[in-house]
């Protein structure tokens, strides 16, 4: 007789992701903290004095704080490519997804363009309205200090124009291509154009040089819907960017890749942020739901990233008004509180007006529009 062989079926591969994840809002909170606290510091003079208190590994990371953009872009690109992976062959699938994006971007942005452009007026804000902000260097405009943070949106919503048509008509896999390849060219096209003698403010706003960063958190979303997504999966992949990136900086560090104003450093010190920042995604992505995870979904993070849009769009502005009112006022902070206590006082104020301000947005103006978007599941 003879004995019947069992066959286990293989195990299956981890679940796509789906839900609303809470650890997203974790580094999403990350992002425009780091922001903010880079501005609070560089944001308007003071004396070295204020900052130098301060040890030097906590310095490093706020003064590297504007790298947060890098984060905001990977955190987009990672949840629009899912969006618009999860909706293929769904009926209206552009017409759904623009109308959302319009709804949940739009009444925000659209009210602080017409309040901003109230208090600092200029050209820069019908480029603004076209979403244009990010090439007025190329136009010869002028770019109002607060108001600056469009540059950022602008790269967004140009991604947007063209990635649902590839989400729609390209495999996954001549998607993910397609993506790998961007992330790949934009530190090289970035190494030219500065070696060629093309200004920084250029070169670190205009689109074609940064949509790496949105390209990296499409990679990591089609990952997330295959059969590789799983812990050992994640391990290999977090190994490969740290890999790399570790090794590109090792051999480019006699080119300058740590000078701030170098091609080496203007081309890769937002990829070696983005390889990071994309690693640490894929390890809290592996690991959601866990305690070690569990600092990404404290409540105040969970908060901060509610209001993240519009503290990431008025807090610069806010704190221009700060130092209106101190200079109507004829009042010095430096002489009355001392480097640090200005240092203290302006971060509470600006923050806080910031916050206060975000929250009244978020009821009144951006959850009616957000309301919404039922209509165009």
């Amino acid at each position: 007789m003879t004995a019947s062989v069992r066959t286990e079926p293989a195990p299956a591969a981890k679940p796509a992701l789906v839900g609303h994840l809470l650890e997203l809002d974790g580094f999403r909170a990350i992002a425009v903290w780091l922001v903010m606290l880079d501005h609070m510091v560089n944001g308007w003079p003071l004396p070295k004095e204020a900052h130098s208190w301060m040890p030097a590994l906590l310095w490093q990371v706020i003064s590297h704080g504007w790298l947060g953009v890098d984060l905001f872009f990977i955190l987009s690109g990672f949840l629009i490519t899912g969006i618009l992976i999860d909706a293929r062959g769904q009926p209206k699938y552009f017409r759904n997804f623009y109308m959302r994006r319009v709804l949940r971007i739009l009444p925000l942005f659209y009210a602080c363009v017409a309040v901003m452009y109230l208090c600092y007026g200029g050209p820069y804000f019908l480029l603004s309205l076209l979403f244009l902000a990010n090439f007025a260097p190329a136009f010869g405009v002028s770019t109002p200090h607060g108001p600056g943070v469009f540059w950022s949106l602008a790269i967004e919503e140009h991604f947007y124009f063209v990635w649902p048509v590839f989400a729609r008509y390209m495999s996954r896999n001549a998607l993910l291509g397609t993506a790998i390849a961007i992330v790949l060219a934009s530190p090289m096209l970035r190494y030219w154009a500065m070696a060629s003698g093309f200004k920084f403010a250029g070169v670190y706003q205009y689109s074609f040089y940064r949509f790496d960063g949105l390209a990296l958190g499409a990679c990591l979303a089609i990952w997330a819907r295959s059969p590789y997504f799983n812990r050992r999966g994640a391990w290999m992949l977090i190994a490969l960017l740290l890999g790399t990136i570790g090794v590109v900086t090792a051999v480019t560090i006699p080119y300058g890749v740590f000078g701030s104003g170098s091609p080496m450093g203007v081309a890769l010190r937002s990829t070696q942020a983005q390889f990071f920042f994309a690693s640490a995604l894929i390890f809290a992505l592996s690991y959601r739901g866990g305690l070690i995870t569990m600092p990404l979904r404290w409540s105040f993070a969970l908060f901060s990233a509610k209001l993240s849009y519009c503290l990431y769009l008025i807090h610069l502005s806010i704190g221009d008004l700060y130092y209106w009112l101190l200079k109507s006022w004829d009042f010095r902070d430096v002489e009355h509180w001392g480097p640090v206590g200005a240092l203290g006082v302006r971060s509470v104020a600006i923050i806080g007006t910031s916050f206060l301000l975000a929250i009244i947005s978020q009821k009144y103006l951006e959850a009616p529009f957000m309301r919404l978007r039922r209509y165009f599941a």
